[in-house]
């Protein structure tokens, strides 16, 4: 049993977008922001206690006296493509001799629910399955030898936490309604969520119960709304305003202007008018154009400043005539009205400038800077033909690579004796045969495919003698620190080493603690020679320790002002200029066969500098970061920049 819908406190924009869909089904999914508020997830979840699908796969408001809940049908985070899509039913197969198929959870999902909580963190490729199901209504099974079409028809829900990232886009351009409301409830609110949290938690009949009247009467409106929302009316002039809403709010595409249209209709529908009002319109922006929008004003007062003297540009060669106008007319009227007032109600704000949405772009693709496919370590994920060193057997998938041969290499006749469920489809039975042992042959083998993220192990080598402390040492700080939080995110990891005097020394172990690395950082003292070779040997062997430990990519990055004056082997009375600059050589030969990225980073001020950073990077293969002319977020990207694969 659903935690009752009516029995939630507040949420009052989840509530609405849930109220929508289930008056039209046509908007075809919500994502809701929950930031870890597992309410709003029993909210979401507490959807099909309200609605049913009929046989055209429209929804069907659930009678008041029937019991019957729409099945939610699970999308896990971590789903393989056999159980999503669906392949060889193995059972069946091994009987009969012949190919049968086994639907995955999306044509399950026909005529039902699809809920994904922390949708923001489904894999790319099951985004654009669902995506691509959400589009067709159907799925298209080509794999394993298996050819089938299976109808899926669905409605998306889904939940996401925007600190880890925002859905894909292929999701919120298919779904409609988007509630990224992070209104805080009050603590009498709070308080008595808590209570029937609790009570429900004892006895969920209990509190079923308890609101079942509420329940009726939220089931009566949608029944009452879903009767009349083929005849509620919008005029030109309403079509006009949501057009011109989505382009004063930059949304791109013309599929949200449609979502607006439904979603404001369904709501006129839904508060018992036959016709579209401008609260209408404004709960279709709340729910479908403000999230979406890439420019929108952040004060009342931005937007009246606009509307009472919107910019006067002398209009240049080529500059289309209406052009002025059209941005006034974005800016006049009901136009301007509307968008008053959707900021009065409180749009969204997280309705994203373009700033932010680059900033949480980034944060979506923390995590994914490296898929490793061929070890054995980490999630099966699939199977391949080919046998690599050290490989496993994928039992599932060999079975079912010999299962259609089993009775021809029996020398047994194909079973075509077939059955009828309670739906009257046909079906093959399982014929009363004896166990067998099934018959493999080397063609049959299949082996696992593992997948595992495998984050950049980040080495920053900080020169720490006498002379960087001359130099940029707390530009070279904030520098490092920028790194360290975007190393978090991204669940990469640090280790931090400190090169001075006759030596360097491991201060920091590969970590992801930033607050660790960064009191060390902060801490760091300086003074002394630069023993330049010994950081870089120091490098070389974390990275080699953290290969073993399943790291398979490292990055040096070396904070230095290039003049290395203390060798790696005897000292510097002994072994002057020429053999420190054939330990570098060699080390940077090294790096090289080790795959290990570097960046060196100049701290050296160019009054002073005769080239010995640059000197440096070529020696090591290193690419080249000046740091006084570059701030933190500038030498950050730099560094970003050369890894390998990654996309900036």
């Amino acid at each position: 049993m659903r935690f009752p819908f009516a029995a939630v406190v507040g949420q009052h924009a989840e509530k609405r977008a849930l109220l929508l869909l289930a008056v039209e089904p046509q908007l075809r999914g919500a994502l809701i922001a929950t930031v870890g508020d597992s309410i709003k997830s029993a909210l979401a979840r507490s959807f099909g206690s309200l609605v049913t699908r009929d046989s055209n796969r429209e929804w069907e408001s659930v009678s008041l006296s029937s019991d019957v809940e729409l099945d939610m049908v699970q999308l896990p985070i971590s789903i393989t493509d056999d159980r999503l899509l669906g392949g060889l039913e193995l059972e069946q197969t091994l009987a009969t001799g012949k190919r049968q198929v086994s639907p995955g959870i999306l044509a399950r999902a026909h005529g039902r629910v699809l809920f994904a909580g922390d949708v923001n963190l489904l894999e790319e490729h099951t985004v654009a399955h669902v995506a691509h199901a959400l589009d067709r209504r159907r799925v298209d099974l080509e794999r394993e030898g298996v050819s089938a079409i299976h109808e899926a028809d669905f409605t998306f829900l889904g939940t996401f936490n925007p600190a880890e990232g925002e859905p894909s886009a292929l999701l919120r351009d298919r779904v409609a309604l988007i509630v990224n409301s992070n209104a805080e409830s009050s603590s009498d609110e709070t308080a008595e969520m808590i209570a029937r949290t609790f009570s429900f938690d004892n006895d969920p009949s209990g509190l079923a119960e308890d609101f079942a009247f509420e329940t009726a009467e939220i089931k009566s409106a949608i029944e009452t709304a879903r009767e009349r929302l083929p005849h509620v009316r919008v005029s030109k002039d309403q079509l006009r305003q949501i057009a011109l809403l989505g382009l004063r709010l930059g949304v791109e595409g013309n599929r949200a202007d449609i979502f607006t249209l439904k979603a404001a209709r369904a709501n006129a529908a839904l508060e018992g008018r036959d016709s579209v009002n401008e609260d209408d319109l404004i709960v279709a922006i709340q729910l479908v154009l403000a999230p979406r929008a890439t420019t929108v004003p952040s004060t009342k007062e931005e937007v009246e400043r606009d509307r009472e003297s919107p910019a006067e540009e002398p209009a240049g060669e080529g500059q289309v005539p209406e052009s002025r106008d059209r941005q006034r007319e974005l800016l006049s009227g009901s136009i301007g009205e509307l968008l008053l007032q959707a900021i009065d109600a409180r749009v969204p704000e997280e309705a994203l400038s373009a700033a932010e949405r680059t900033a949480r772009s980034a944060r979506a693709r923390m995590g994914k800077r490296f898929k490793a496919s061929m070890s054995t370590r980490g999630r099966y994920v699939s199977s391949m033909t080919r046998r690599n060193r050290d490989a496993r057997v994928a039992v599932d998938a060999t079975l079912r690579a010999a299962a259609p041969c089993q009775l021809r290499r029996r020398g047994e006749p194909e079973l075509t004796s077939e059955r009828s469920d309670e739906s009257g489809s046909r079906q093959e039975s399982l014929p009363d045969v004896p166990v067998r042992r099934v018959e493999i042959q080397p063609d049959d083998l299949r082996f696992k495919q593992f997948k595992h993220r495998s984050g950049t192990l980040f080495i920053l080598a900080v020169d720490s003698s006498g002379s960087m402390a001359l130099n940029r040492m707390a530009q070279a700080k904030g520098a490092l620190t920028r790194l360290l939080q975007q190393a978090y995110l991204h669940r990469d990891k640090v280790s931090l080493i400190s090169f001075r005097g006759a030596g360097a020394e491991v201060l920091l172990a590969p970590t992801r603690s930033v607050e660790l690395a960064k009191r060390l950082l902060d801490a760091l003292p300086a003074g002394g020679g630069t023993p330049l070779s010994s950081g870089v040997v120091k490098a070389i062997e974390l990275a080699r320790f953290a290969r073993e430990k399943g790291t398979l990519r490292a990055m040096l990055v070396l904070f230095t002002d290039g003049r290395a004056n203390v060798p790696f082997r005897g000292d510097s009375t002994t072994h002057g200029a020429p053999a420190i600059e054939d330990e570098l050589k060699h080390l940077g030969a090294l790096l090289g066969s080790e795959e290990i990225t570097s960046v060196v980073v100049d701290t050296k001020s160019r009054f002073v500098s005769n080239g010995e950073g640059e000197a440096l990077a070529r020696t090591l293969g290193a690419r080249y970061v000046y740091l006084p002319r570059s701030d933190a977020a500038m030498v950050h990207k730099a560094i970003l920049s050369a890894v390998p694969g990654e996309k900036q």
